[in-house]
């Protein structure tokens, strides 16, 4: 019989968590939901309910958010009003430019260089850089369509492939967009 060290233990449950962390969120997307066309989804008014969640304490973070969108035939843009249950608010405004049909280029006032979007089937995937707190921290989203006409997003945020946290957000139409 032989004995395996509890450090190879280690090194494999380290490597397989890595793994785990660094991989982009799944989006179950039910196969009567229609694709994401962000163009055809954001103009007018957007509201959504969301919560972050940090990977290490579990503790978690929720928020209201109001997205008020515009598309002028190139920019796609999202003012986004955020309402945190701690009473903090911000406001932060993307420019997404399509550069080729289903692909985006774009910026926002705390994303480090370029934020790059594409469709991917019925899912549209997002990945950009933050700065937080003297951090930039990576976030990969993927937003998907509900068969009632719901956007999901779900993301996740990490430092050098270490998952850090995840952000599951909720989205619909406000009424009378």
């Amino acid at each position: 019989m032989t004995s395996t060290s509890p450090s190879r233990f280690s090194l494999l449950g380290l490597f397989a968590l890595l793994g785990a962390c660094a991989s982009p969120p799944d989006a179950p997307v039910a196969s009567a939901a229609p694709p994401l066309v962000l163009e055809q989804f954001f103009p007018g008014r957007t509201v959504g309910q969301g919560v972050f969640t940090n990977s290490w304490t579990g503790s978690q973070r929720r928020f209201d958010v109001v997205i008020d969108g515009a598309w002028d035939g190139k920019t796609l843009t999202l003012v986004e009003d955020f309402a945190y249950a701690d009473g903090e608010k911000d406001r932060k405004t993307w420019r997404l430019e399509r550069t080729a049909p289903g692909i985006y280029s774009g910026m926002r006032e705390d994303v480090v260089g370029q934020a790059r979007a594409w469709t991917e089937g019925k899912v549209v995937r997002l990945e950009y850089a933050v700065s937080l707190g003297g951090w930039t921290v990576d976030f990969s989203d993927v937003l998907a369509l509900n068969p009632d006409g719901s956007l999901i997003n779900k993301a996740t945020v990490g430092k050098w492939g270490i998952r850090v946290g995840r952000v599951e957000l909720k989205l619909r139409r406000a009424p009378g967009s």
